[in-house]
């Protein structure tokens, strides 16, 4: 009964999600022309050039904290079930994972190996 209940509402969820998407498409503003003015996503206004490549330390960090966020609600999320095997493969897989992503970090330069 609780399983058909969620899968009711996601269903309902990604329905009224793709009508909105689409209803927002159909009646969108578009324009026709040519030139930069009518580039896409520059409204209609002329796009300066780009300013080269971004580097953000900001972003390292933010994409580890997502990792290790997800890692560890899938840890927690298993514990309550009746087997062990589920969060044990949640804990290789999670550290699998945040082994890349540590080796990732490091390439970045974002810290040193001791």
């Amino acid at each position: 009964m609780f399983d058909l209940i969620v899968v009711a509402v996601l269903a309902v969820v990604v329905f009224v999600v793709l009508l909105l998407y689409y209803l927002a498409g159909f009646f969108g503003r578009t324009t026709h022309g040519e030139g930069p003015k009518y580039e896409a996503f520059s409204g209609g206004e002329e796009i300066p050039p780009a300013r080269g490549k971004y580097h953000s330390e900001l972003f390292v960090y933010a994409a580890l904290f997502v990792v290790f966020e997800v890692v560890t609600l899938l840890v927690a999320g298993s514990l309550r079930l009746h087997s062990y095997l589920w969060p044990l493969s949640f804990v290789v897989a999670g550290g699998i994972s945040l082994t890349v992503v540590m080796l990732w970090f490091i390439g970045t330069g974002g810290a040193e190996l001791a």
